[in-house]
């Protein structure tokens, strides 16, 4: 079996609020908290000076066939990282990964208190595309000419942000775009 990135990192999303050390060098983002300034100082904050030219993204809610794992899929942008890294030369120095908190549908994850998520419903709504809006806006702004990689989106949102950015951005979607 693979020790990098499938399946060995079902088991890790699915431990993460109970294993939780640190926080990986990922950004956090919250719908809770979804002004511009506060999502560019998360990124800026996260990218501690470093030349950030590729994030791996997720919302936690396609994970790798197991389902909505929120914050938890975190590991879904590391892992991936890791693999860009070692298989294809992108220095690891260079990358960011980030995970949008806009809660979660799995019922264990809302009832767990050692979650590290919100504990709300998945927003579905206008609310969420808005938070993505602001969210490829101050990446591409504070990190320009990134290589944004949405990761693990469910498929109705997937198709939606993709559509929305591949005009202006050099966004990719593998589960979309790289899935045969």
């Amino acid at each position: 079996n693979s020790v990098v990135y499938d399946p060995t990192i079902a088991d890790s999303i699915e431990n993460y609020s109970r294993l939780y050390v640190n926080p990986q060098n990922a950004a956090f983002l919250s719908i809770d908290h979804d002004d511009p300034e506060t999502i560019r100082e998360s990124l800026k904050n996260t990218a501690a000076g470093r030349n950030i030219k590729l994030i791996v993204v997720t919302d936690g809610e396609g994970i790798l066939g197991i389902g909505d794992w929120g914050t938890q899929g975190i590991d879904i942008p590391v892992g991936k990282l890791m693999v860009y890294s070692a298989a294809a030369g992108i220095d690891p120095s260079e990358v960011l990964p980030v995970v949008m908190d806009v809660g979660t549908t799995n019922k264990s994850l809302l009832d767990n208190p050692l979650y590290l998520g919100n504990h709300q419903d998945r927003d579905y709504g206008q609310k969420y595309y808005d938070f993505v809006d602001k969210f490829v806006k101050e990446a591409e702004d504070l990190f320009p000419n990134l290589y944004l990689h949405f990761e693990d989106f469910g498929r109705r949102n997937a198709s939606n942000i993709l559509d929305k950015y591949k005009d202006d951005y050099l966004v990719f979607n593998d589960d979309i775009q790289g899935t045969g």
